[in-house]
C-alpha cells in the first residue's frame, strides 16, 4: 500500500492552459489521512460536493491534502476543460458514501491527476440514472446495472488525460468509460484491488450471472453513437500498473456461449470482463486504436483474461490494438483448485473475437475486420489458469467461407518470452475458432521471435492425464509458429485439432517431457506445412508415444482405397499432385531442412501415428528413388547419400521405437474354447499391428450380436490396452441369455479397426449363481456363508480361505466348505473357486465332495492319492504280487532277518509311521516305495482294473497280508512233510516260530492301516439357503461314500472282524502274556522270537510299540492336519523319551537303532508343522528340482534312514554266510549233526534267545536252545492240523 500511494505524492504543478479562462477552485478536505471518518459536513473551505455539482466549463477543482468525502450523486455533464488535480503538497485521498462515486458525460478535455481514488461504488438508483442518460447519446447495450459498483464512469468524454491516479479498493470496477474519444491518454495510473463484492463464494447457482461478482481494474467499452459518428479514436494507456484486482463473474460466458438465445438478452451483457484491463469494441462507424505500453499486469484474476481481455463484438470496424514492452506476471489463481476452475479459466491475455450483439443489432451487420492485436516484445511469467494461462483466443467465425479473405482479423505475439507458466489447456495459447478447419479463411494467428521456456502443462483436475493438451493448443485454427523456440518444458509444445499450423524460418523444439508427442501433437486432420527456406529442429524430447511428433491425421477407413494420413507438406499445400496439371514440389530444390536428433519415445521416438506413406508428394519420391519401401524409410536413404534432405532421420525407421503408427489390424490369436456362464469373465489373446507391421500397442473395446439383446465389456470398464511384446491377455465378459450363441468384435479405438467376428457361447449359471433376466448376468445367489465364502460378483468366483474346498454338498444340496482332505486339493488353486469348474480345486484328475472321488475315466491307484488311466492289467498283477510274497518269505528264510535279531522291531515301526504320515501329508512318494513295500503296501502307481475306487484299493490292502499269511502256513506244511527242507532249516539254524513271529509284526502295520482307514469318517457341514446347516459323516477317504453303504458295509464288519481277532489279541497278548498262563505257554517258541531281544522286565516292549502304532494310525484316520502332525510329534516324543529312559533291548546297538529312527520321525514331524505354518503365511520357498523345502527334508532324513536299513541288511549277510561256510565243512564229516563250532559261532553273533521270568513256570525241555528239529511243532501245539 505504501508503494501504490508513492507513486501519486509527487508534486503537481498544473499551470492553466492561457487560451482558456480557468476558475481556480479550492477544495479543502473533510479531515485528516488516513479516512477514518464517516462522511461528514466538511469544517473548512468548500465541499466537493459543492464542486463538483457547481463545475462550469474551464473550471480547475484544486483538492488539498486529506480525505476528502463524495456524499453526493453529482454527474459532470456537458463541460469543456474541467481539471480535477490534487495539490502537489501531500496525499490527496478522495473517498465516498456507499452507493456513491464519481461520473463524467459528455466532457471535453477532461483531466485528473495526482489523486487516490478508494472506496467508491456508484450502484442503485444513481447507477440507473446514469446508465439512461448515457444511453441517450450512444446505444449502450452492455448495461451499467443498478447493482455493481463502479469508482469512477467516463462516459462520452473526448481527450481525457488521467495521470497518476490511484483507483483502489472498489468492491467492484474501478474505472469504467465508455466512447472515451479523441486523442486520451492514461498514464502513470495504479489499479489495484477492485474487485467483486463476494469473488470466489461459491452457492448452487454459480452458474448464473451474479452482479455481485463483477470487479476488475478499469474497462473501456466502444459502441456506435445514436448519432452516427465516424471520428477515430486514439487511446493511450502507457505505463500504468494493473494489480490484485479480480472479476469473478460468468457473464461473460453466458454472452459467448448462449449467444443465439433470444432470452439471454435479460441476463447478458453485463459491464465487466477482465480483471486488470478490459477492452469492449462493439462500434462500426469508426475506428478505435488503442496503444498499451510499458504495463504492468500483476496477480489479476478473472474468468476470462485474468490481466487483460479484450471483446470484439461482432461487426466491428478498423480496431487496431497494440500491447508493448508489458509484463504479464502471476495472473490467474497460484494454487488452482477445483472448486475454483468454472471461475478462473484464462490466467493472462483473452481476446475474444465476433461475441453476438442483440438481435435488434443484428440486421445488415457487415463482417467484422479488418481488426489486429498485437503484442510486442512482452514477458509472460508464473501465469496460471484452467487453460489460456498466458494469451487465450476465441473467435466466433462470422466470416464466409473463402479461401483468400481480403479483410483478415490478426493477433499477432511478437518478440515475447513466456517462462514458468503452467495451466491445463493452453497455459501459453489456447485459441479456437467456431468453423470446420483451420484451412477455412477466418482469424489469422502468428507467433514470431518468441522463445517459450520452462513451461508446464499441469494434469486436469477432474480426470486422468491427458495426452491431447499441449502449451500451444489449437482448436480449427491458422497459426503461423515463425523463428520461435521451445525449450525445456513439461508438455506437448503445440497441440491442434484440425488446424493449419505453418511453420516457417528457424523453430527449435528441444527437451521436452510430454505424454504423446513432446513437440507437436497433431489430432484430427490437422495439417503441417513447413515453409521454404525454413530449418525445424526437433532434438532431446520424450514422451510416451511420439518423442517428437504425434498425429493422428486420418480420413477414410483403413481398409478404404482412399485412406489418407498425410499430415505434412513442404512449401505449399498441394493434395494431389499425380497428374501433369499439378507437378509435385521437387523437395531436392527445397531449402527445407527438418531435422530429427535423440528424439525418444516407447513408440515413435520420431514420428506416431502416421508412416506418411499416403501423401501426394511421397508417391512422387517413391517412384523415382524405392517403389517398395516405406517413404520414411527412403528419405533415410537419401538422407544418407545427401539427394533429398528434406527429413533428416537420425535412426533408421525399421522398428516401433522409431516409427509407429494406429493400428491397422487387430489379430485375435484363440477363440474361446468353452462356453461360459452369462457375465463370467475370460482371456482373449489380441494382437495389434500397425501399418508397418510393427506389433504396437492400443485401447480397444468390444460390440456384441446375438439373437436376443446381448453386450459385452473388455477389463473394468469396457476399454482396455493391450502391450506391445505380442499377444495381450485381454479380460472379457459377455452377457446375454443362457444357452445361446454372441456373436463378438473388438475394435481399436485409435483406427476403429475391428477383428474378425468370434462366437462365443453363454451356457447356464455355475452351482451358486442366478440368472438376472435384466442384466443378463450371473448374480451372486444364497451360497455366501459369511466371512468363510463371500461371493464375488465380477469375477465370478467364490473367495475362501486357503486349503479350503467349496461346492455342492451330496446330490447337489447345500454348499460345504471343509478342510482339504490329504493331497486332494491343487495347490495352484488357493483362495478363489470358479463355481463352473468346481474340480479345479481338485489336484491330480479327482473330483466330487472334498475331491474325494476320482474324474470318468479315472481310477483310484496304489502308492498314491493320484487318479490315473487305468487298463486292466490283472494277471501280470498277479504273477508279481505272487512272486513279491513269495520272495519276502524266502528273504527271510534266507538272511535271517526276524524280529528274534531285534534289528528290524524299529526298521518296521519307522517304515509304518512314515508311509501312514505320507499319507496324511501328501509329500512326495517316489523316494518312500521301499518303505512301502517294508509295510507290505504296494509303493509304485498302480491299479489292478479300470474304475476301481478308493474302497476298493482300501479292501484290496488286506488281501496282501492275507496272501502271506497262506505261504507262510503252506511252508510250515511243506517243512512238515519233507524231511529234506527240515533238515535245510534246522541246518540253518532257523525256526518256522521265527517265520511266523516276523510275518505277525510285518503284517501288523498293514493291516491295522487297512482297518483303521475304513473305518475312518470326516464331519461335513452342508450349508443349506435357509442360512440352516447340518453335518454329515461319509467315508474319510472318499468323502462321496456313504458310510456305512453296502460296499462300504463288508469291509467295515470285515475291519471289525480282524481287529478283534488280530489286531487287538496280537496287541494284549504281547504286552499281557500272564493273564492266560496254561494258553499263553502253548505260544512258547512265537514268544522266545517276540521277547528273545529284550530285557526280562520289558518283554512287553513290542507290544507297547503296537499300541503307538495303533495311536498314530488313529490320528492319521480322525484328525486333518496341521492337528494330525501335532498330536504324531507329542507321542513321538513321549516315545523317544520312554525308550531312552529305559532302554529295552539286552543290546545297545538295539536300543541304539530304535532310538534312531524315533528322533528320525520326531524331526520329520516338526519339520512338517514348520514348513506348514510358512505355506499359512504366504512364505513358502522353492528348490530347484523338488516341490517344497518339506520335501528336501524329507528325502534327506529317509536317505539316512535307508542307509542305516542298509546296514542292517549287510550285518544279516555277513552274518549268514559264515555259518553257510561252516555248514557245508561240517556235511563232509557228520551230515546228521550241527557242528559246536559253528553254533558257537553263530551264537557270538545272533543274540542268545531269552529264558522265561522267573515267577514263569519253565519246563526244562523249553529252557534249553531251541533245537531246530520236526518235534518243535508238536511242542507248540500247531503242527497237528498242519500235519494231516
Amino acid at each position: 500500500m505504501a508503494a501504490l500511494l508513492g507513486v501519486v505524492s509527487i508534486v503537481v504543478l498544473l499551470v492553466c492552459p492561457t487560451a482558456i479562462y480557468c476558475s481556480n477552485v479550492t477544495v479543502s478536505p473533510f479531515s485528516s489521512l488516513p479516512c477514518s471518518q464517516p462522511c461528514g459536513s466538511n469544517v473548512n473551505g468548500t465541499s466537493i460536493d459543492q464542486a463538483l455539482g457547481n463545475i462550469n466549463s474551464g473550471d480547475y477543482l484544486r483538492l488539498l491534502p486529506g480525505c476528502h468525502c463524495v456524499r453526493t450523486f453529482s454527474v459532470v455533464q456537458d463541460v469543456t476543460d474541467v481539471s480535477l488535480i490534487g495539490d502537489g503538497g501531500g496525499i490527496v485521498q478522495i473517498t465516498c458514501a456507499p452507493g456513491l462515486g464519481l461520473a463524467f458525460l459528455n466532457v471535453t478535455r477532461l483531466s485528473f491527476q495526482g489523486l487516490i481514488i478508494t472506496g467508491c461504488g456508484l450502484n442503485g438508483p444513481n447507477a440507473v440514472s446514469l446508465n439512461t442518460a448515457i444511453n441517450t447519446m450512444v446505444d449502450l447495450f452492455i448495461q451499467l446495472a443498478e447493482d455493481i459498483n463502479i469508482a469512477m464512469v467516463i462516459a462520452s468524454c473526448t481527450d481525457v488525460v488521467m495521470d497518476h491516479v490511484t483507483i483502489m479498493n472498489t468492491t467492484g470496477l474501478g474505472l469504467v468509460g465508455v466512447n472515451v474519444a479523441g486523442e486520451s491518454s492514461f498514464t502513470n495510473n495504479v489499479f489495484s484491488f477492485n474487485m467483486g463484492e463476494q469473488c470466489f463464494l461459491l452457492d448452487d447457482n454459480y452458474g448464473m450471472p451474479k452482479n455481485w461478482t463483477v470487479g476488475g481494474g478499469a474497462q473501456f467499452i466502444y459502441v456506435d453513437y445514436v448519432a452516427q459518428s465516424n471520428n477515430s479514436v486514439d487511446l493511450n494507456i502507457d505505463n500504468n500498473t494493473f494489480s490484485k484486482n479480480s472479476y469473478c463473474g460468468s457473464e461473460l460466458i453466458f454472452e459467448i456461449e448462449y449467444q443465439f438465445i433470444k432470452t439471454i438478452q435479460n441476463i447478458s451483457y453485463y459491464v465487466g470482463a477482465g480483471g486488470g484491463l478490459s477492452l469492449s469494441l462493439a462500434q462500426r462507424a469508426y475506428s478505435v486504436n488503442t496503444s498499451v505500453q510499458r504495463c504492468s499486469f500483476e496477480n489479476n484474476t478473472a474468468t476470462i483474461g485474468s490481466a487483460v481481455a479484450i471483446l470484439w463484438y461482432a461487426g466491428v470496424q478498423n480496431t487496431s490494438i497494440v500491447l508493448s514492452d508489458c509484463v504479464f506476471s502471476n495472473n490467474g489463481i497460484q494454487g488452482l483448485k477445483k472448486n475454483d476452475v468454472v471461475f478462473v479459466t484464462q490466467g493472462g491475455l483473452a481476446i475474444v473475437k465476433d461475441i453476438a450483439v442483440p438481435f435488434r443489432l443484428r440486421p445488415n451487420l457487415p463482417p467484422s475486420g479488418p481488426n489486429t492485436v498485437t503484442v510486442l516484445r512482452t514477458n509472460f511469467t508464473g501465469n496460471t489458469g484452467y487453460s489460456g494461462s498466458c494469451v487465450f483466443v476465441f473467435s466466433m467465425y462470422s466470416t464466409p467461407f473463402r479461401l483468400f479473405d481480403n479483410r483478415p482479423n490478426q493477433v499477432t505475439l511478437d518478440g515475447c518470452h513466456f517462462e514458468n507458466n503452467s495451466g491445463i489447456a493452453g497455459p501459453i495459447f489456447l485459441g479456437g475458432e467456431e468453423k470446420a478447419t483451420g484451412l477455412q479463411s477466418g482469424l489469422v494467428v502468428q507467433m514470431q521471435r518468441c522463445t517459450v521456456v520452462r513451461n508446464k502443462v499441469n494434469q486436469p483436475l477432474f480426470g486422468s492425464t491427458s495426452s491431447t493438451l499441449a502449451l500451444v493448443q489449437l482448436f480449427a485454427m491458422n497459426m503461423t509458429i515463425r523463428d520461435t523456440s521451445f525449450i525445456s518444458n513439461v508438455g506437448t509444445a503445440v497441440g491442434s485439432l484440425t488446424s493449419l499450423i505453418i511453420l516457417e524460418g528457424v523453430v527449435d523444439f528441444a527437451n521436452a517431457m510430454a505424454v504423446a508427442g513432446g513437440a507437436l501433437h497433431l489430432s484430427t486432420q490437422t495439417v503441417l506445412l513447413v515453409k521454404n527456406n525454413s530449418k525445424v529442429s526437433f532434438t532431446n524430447n520424450t514422451a510416451y508415444v511420439g518423442g517428437a511428433i504425434y498425429s493422428d491425421y486420418s480420413f477414410g477407413a483403413f481398409t478404404d482405397s482412399n485412406y489418407n494420413d498425410c499430415f505434412m507438406y513442404f512449401d505449399d499445400i498441394i493434395v494431389l499432385c499425380t497428374t501433369s496439371l499439378v507437378p509435385c514440389p521437387d523437395l531436392s530444390a527445397l531449402n527445407i531442412s527438418v531435422v530429427f536428433s535423440n528424439n525418444k519415445a516407447y513408440l515413435g521416438g520420431i514420428l506416431y501415428g502416421s508412416s506418411l506413406d499416403s501423401c501426394s508428394w511421397a508417391a512422387d519420391i517413391k517412384n523415382k528413388y524405392c517403389l517398395n519401401c516405406p517413404i520414411l524409410e527412403a528419405l533415410y536413404n537419401l538422407n544418407e547419400n545427401k539427394t533429398i534432405t528434406v527429413l533428416q532421420l537420425d535412426q533408421r525407421p525399421n522398428t516401433s521405437s522409431v516409427i509407429a503408427t494406429t493400428t491397422s489390424a487387430l489379430n485375435v490369436d484363440n477363440s474361446p474354447a468353452f462356453s461360459y456362464m452369462p457375465g463370467q469373465q475370460f482371456f482373449l489373446k489380441l494382437q495389434s499391428v500397425d501399418r508397418l507391421n510393427h506389433t504396437v500397442p492400443t485401447v480397444v473395446t468390444a460390440q456384441s450380436k446375438g439373437s436376443s439383446s446381448t453386450s459385452a465389456q473388455l477389463g473394468g470398464s469396457g476399454f482396455w490396452l493391450t502391450t506391445a511384446n505380442g499377444s495381450s491377455d485381454t479380460p472379457t465378459k459377455v452377457y446375454g441369455q443362457q444357452n445361446s450363441t454372441v456373436s463378438l468384435t473388438v475394435y481399436s479405438l485409435d483406427s476403429f479397426v475391428q477383428s474378425q467376428s468370434l462366437r462365443v457361447s453363454l451356457g447356464n449359471c455355475g452351482f451358486g449363481f442366478s440368472y438376472n433376466m435384466t442384466s443378463m448376468d450371473c448374480e451372486c445367489g444364497n451360497a455366501s456363508m459369511g466371512s468363510k465364502v463371500t461371493c464375488d460378483p465380477n469375477l465370478k468366483v467364490f473367495n475362501t480361505t486357503d486349503g479350503f474346498w467349496f461346492g455342492p454338498g451330496p446330490n447337489g444340496v447345500g454348499v460345504v466348505y471343509g478342510r482339504c482332505l490329504l493331497d486332494y486339493c491343487n495347490g495352484n488353486v488357493t483362495g478363489w473357486v470358479l463355481t463352473q469348474a468346481i474340480d479345479a480345486q481338485c489336484a491330480n484328475n479327482r473330483t466330487g465332495l472334498l475331491c474325494g472321488g476320482c474324474q470318468e475315466g479315472y481310477s483310484s491307484v496304489f502308492g498314491t492319492n493320484r487318479c490315473m488311466k487305468c487298463t486292466d492289467s490283472t494277471l501280470g498283477l498277479l504273477v508279481f504280487f505272487a512272486a513279491a510274497g513269495i520272495g519276502i518269505i524266502a528273504v527271510i528264510l534266507f538272511l535271517h532277518i526276524t524280529v528274534s535279531e531285534g534289528y528290524i522291531t524299529g526298521v518296521v515301526f519307522y517304515s509304518g509311521v512314515v508311509v501312514t504320515y505320507a499319507t496324511v501329508q501328501g509329500a512326495a512318494r517316489e523316494a518312500l516305495i521301499p518303505l512301502y513295500f517294508l509295510n507290505l503296501n504296494i509303493g509304485f502307481e498302480t491299479c489292478f482294473y479300470d474304475g476301481m475306487t478308493a474302497l476298493d484299493r482300501a479292501g484290496l490292502g488286506l488281501v496282501f497280508p492275507a496272501y502271506l499269511f497262506i505261504l507262510m502256513i503252506l511252508f510250515i506244511w511243506l517243512a512238515g512233510r519233507f524231511l529234506l527242507l527240515s533238515e535245510w532249516l534246522a541246518k540253518s539254524n532257523f525256526t518256522p516260530s521265527k517265520l511266523v513271529a516276523t510275518l505277525i509284526v510285518l503284517s501288523y502295520n498293514s493291516i491295522t492301516q487297512s482297518c483303521f482307514q475304513i473305518l475312518g469318517f470326516v464331519e461335513v457341514t452342508v450349508y443349506q439357503d435357509d442360512g440352516s446347516s447340518y453335518v454329515i459323516r461319509p467315508w474319510a477317504t472318499d468323502p462321496n461314500v456313504e458310510y456305512f453303504s453296502p460296499k462300504h458295509a463288508v469291509l467295515f464288519v470285515i475291519s471289525v472282524v480282524l481287529l478283534i481277532i488280530y489286531v487287538l489279541p496280537v496287541t494284549v497278548l504281547l504286552i499281557l502274556p500272564s493273564f492266560t498262563s496254561r494258553g499263553v505257554w502253548r505260544f512258547k517258541p512265537l514268544y522266545d522270537v517276540f521277547f528273545n531281544p529284550f530285557k526280562d522286565n520289558f518283554t512287553f516292549w513290542l507290544g507297547v510299540c503296537l499300541v503307538i502304532r495303533i495311536m498314530i494310525f488313529t490320528i492319521s484316520s480322525f484328525f486333518a492336519p496341521p492337528g494330525s502332525t501335532l498330536y504324531l510329534g507329542v507321542v513321538l516324543m513321549g516315545a523317544v523319551f520312554l525308550k531312552s529312559v529305559i532302554q529295552p533291548f539286552k543290546l545297545p546297538v538295539h536300543n541304539g537303532l530304535d532310538v534312531f529312527f524315533l528322533i528320525n520321525l520326531l524331526l520329520l514331524s516338526i519339520s512338517s508343522l514348520y514348513f506348514q505354518g510358512l505355506d499359512a503365511t504366504n512364505k513358502t520357498y522353492r528348490i530347484t528340482n523338488v516341490q517344497s523345502p518339506f520335501t528336501a527334508f524329507l528325502m534327506v532324513l529317509v536317505g539316512v534312514a535307508y542307509v542305516v536299513i542298509c546296514a542292517v541288511i549287510v550285518v544279516h549277510f555277513y552274518l549268514r554266510f559264515p555259518k553257510l561256510r561252516c555248514s557245508c565243512k561240517a556235511r563232509s564229516k557228520k551230515p546228521q549233526s550241527v557242528l559246536p563250532e559253528a553254533t558257537a559261532s553263530y551264537k557270538n553273533w545272533s543274540v542268545p534267545e531269552t529264558s522265561a521270568k522267573a515267577n514263569r513256570p519253565t519246563p526244562e525241555s523249553q529252557t534249553a536252545t531251541t533245537k531246530v528239529t520236526f518235534s518243535e511243532f508238536n511242542t507248540a501245539g500247531i503242527s497237528d492240523d498242519l500235519t494231516e
